[in-house]
């Protein structure tokens, strides 16, 4: 069995995660608007995943010696970008409820 096989599980969890992300991403006001920060977000959550995974990799497979595959890497950066998502939501949605007490 090769190590960058694609499993069910894989790609079940994938899509869950960016399920995840979109449903966390979606914001409330002007259509124009909300697509491009979607959009922002999206990007963001991208890009952040994916170099933070590149980097705990690189850092820490000869320190513990294993060898992750392609389809580990995406499935840990697609969770890392729903949690990037989440964080955000509920980020913004206290800084709301400040502002909303001011």
């Amino acid at each position: 069995m090769s190590q960058n096989k694609w499993t069910r599980q894989d790609i079940q969890h994938i899509l869950l995660a960016v399920f995840i992300t979109l449903f966390f991403t979606v914001r409330k006001g002007p259509v124009n608007e909300v697509i491009i920060v979607m959009a922002k977000h999206l990007w963001a959550y991208s890009i952040y995943s994916i170099a933070t995974v590149l980097i705990i990799v690189g850092l820490t497979k000869k320190v513990f010696k294993y060898e992750a595959s392609f389809p580990q890497m995406v499935r840990w950066a697609a969770y890392f970008a729903a949690f990037c998502a989440v964080t955000q939501f509920f980020h913004e949605a206290f800084q709301a409820f400040v502002q909303a007490g001011k």
